[in-house]
């Protein structure tokens, strides 16, 4: 990724800019995600300096998720160079976690390159592109050999594979309301990725989809620790349900 076009902060180096621009498009980070991507050559210590030195400057934020490691989202110093709303900032909630830590190392943290769109890019394939519901964060190219196709994630959120198959026939059924979706189906070149939290999953899921016809193509995979972002999710759930 070539280094950010603003204008260069006495702060940052080129790797900085990278770091702030991937956080940009993803959301969040960790310090696992930004080895494989920009300190391949070194220890993960090098990265602990530089995110350290960044939230010292206030560029990043760092929050704790489970087993001793943290993720990262812009701090004020980068929601204002980037031009975002401080919001941005603060802790993600345990759905948006799950959601975007998915995303993240379904994208990242693999030897298939890919790459989140952002909503600029996705309107170069989906010029009518518009509507909230559209999830137009969750998007991203799925090249299979010379096969190239728009792809949208759905993150399993840790319910029964039937379920998960449901919201996939909701998410197809709204997309192809859309023309320019509609014809990608009937071209083959529109596909579902599922990101889910084990093997054993996608097993259960590979299963459920092959109960029904569908007119797309699915890629499922596991991302290995997004089970107990799941768990804490239901765990919070449970929590605001109980009784006063």
């Amino acid at each position: 990724m070539a280094p950010h076009k603003r204008k260069k902060h006495p702060r940052l180096a080129d790797r900085d800019y990278e770091i702030l621009d991937h956080i940009s498009r993803y959301h969040m980070t960790t310090r696992e995600v930004l080895h494989e991507l920009f300190f391949n050559e070194s220890e993960l210590n090098a990265v602990t300096k530089v995110t350290s030195r960044l939230v010292e400057y206030q560029f990043l934020n760092g929050y704790d998720f489970h087993s001793g490691k943290k993720y990262f989202v812009f701090g004020p110093a980068g929601a204002k160079l980037f031009g975002i709303s401080p919001k941005k900032c603060a802790q993600l909630g345990p759905q948006a976690l799950v959601e975007k830590y998915g995303i993240l190392q379904f994208c990242c943290a693999t030897d298939v390159p890919r790459e989140k769109l952002l909503v600029h890019e996705l309107t170069e394939h989906l010029q009518t592109l518009k509507g909230k519901h559209l999830g137009a964060g969750t998007f991203y190219l799925d090249q299979q050999g010379p096969q190239l196709r728009l792809a949208q994630m759905r993150v399993d959120h840790g319910g029964p594979a039937a379920h998960v198959v449901r919201k996939c026939r909701s998410d197809l059924e709204t997309r192809l309301a859309l023309p320019q979706i509609a014809e990608l189906v009937a071209h083959k070149q529109f596909m579902l990725a599922i990101i889910t939290s084990s093997e054993q999953k996608v097993r259960d899921i590979q299963e459920a989809l092959q109960r029904h016809t569908w007119p797309i193509f699915f890629r499922l995979e596991a991302v290995s620790d997004l089970a107990p972002l799941i768990a804490a999710q239901h765990h919070e759930r449970l929590n605001r349900n109980e009784p006063k």
